[in-house]
């Protein structure tokens, strides 16, 4: 399925829309119930589980063109060495099997045959797949078609370039993926944390406060306090440690929402099922 940046960025800010009106929506009839903080938990995962669903559509179709544009260069190269001319050598590619690549060749084809000579042909394609390697890619042939350079030289130039930049990206994910557990591990330590806290010192101090110790020990948080406070911080710390695993492991800090979704939902049920 296709969903560029543009689209994601559609989603995101319509499902953050969504889910802050929901939540106050919901608030005049939840705002004296402790119930408001499940609601902040489902709202919150309305506001950023969409765009994740979509971030990780997004990056399946990304890394397929990517990894599929190489191959695709390197037959063009390969059609203008038997002496293919340019649109016969585009027209015979397109027949190939490139995943998602392919059907912006053929698009790409067609436009061709309309009458687009190849340069705005290839700009419309970059648009259409707005990726910014593919975008780099495309200015690199531009660029070197039009001071004269041999196509086949370029093409394959351009391959070899592309494939250096995935080897690149394959490599810094792999080298990060550690950071990104370390993200879900602190949080998973907070939740273990607090829970524990609230059970052991809030709690039990609440509870011998209200049998009439009150003058004896004062706690300084009620036990729905703490445990409100607590929920709300493990939220945040979810929706950051979210995003800054998503800029550190994808280089994108939407491809991060995910992560958020995911910690968001295990402190929700955390807190539901270990402080109701």
């Amino acid at each position: 399925m296709k969903i560029i940046r543009k689209t994601l960025k559609k989603i995101t800010i319509i499902s953050a829309i969504v889910g802050t009106a929901l939540f106050f929506g919901a608030l005049p009839f939840y705002v004296t119930s402790s119930d408001l903080d499940y609601v902040l938990v489902f709202a919150f995962t309305v506001a950023i589980l969409p765009p994740g669903i979509a971030s990780v559509i997004h990056n399946r179709w990304q890394n397929k063109i990517e990894k599929a544009t190489p191959e695709f260069l390197r037959d063009i190269s390969t059609s203008f060495r038997t002496g293919m001319p340019l649109y016969a050598a585009l027209e015979h590619a397109a027949q190939r099997d490139y995943g998602p690549l392919t059907t912006e060749l053929k698009l790409m084809v067609s436009q061709m045959s309309w009458g687009m000579n190849f340069n705005d042909a290839l700009m419309e394609f970059s648009k259409r797949i707005d990726l910014s390697l593919i975008k780099k890619a495309t200015v690199l042939i531009l660029e070197a078609g039009r001071h004269g350079g041999d196509l086949s030289e370029i093409f394959d130039s351009t391959a070899k370039y592309v494939d250096n930049v995935n080897a690149w990206t394959n490599k810094r994910r792999m080298q990060t993926l550690p950071y990104v557990a370390i993200f879900y591990f602190s949080v998973l330590i907070f939740l273990f944390i607090i829970i524990l806290i609230t059970n052991m010192i809030f709690a039990p101090m609440s509870e011998i406060a209200e049998g009439g110790a009150a003058g004896l020990i004062t706690p300084i948080l009620s036990s729905e306090i703490a445990r409100r406070v607590f929920l709300h911080t493990a939220l945040l710390e979810a929706l950051f440690g979210g995003i800054l695993a998503g800029r550190i492991h994808e280089n994108s800090f939407l491809g991060g929402l995910k992560h958020a979704a995911v910690l968001a939902i295990t402190s929700g049920f955390a807190f539901f099922i270990f402080l109701p």
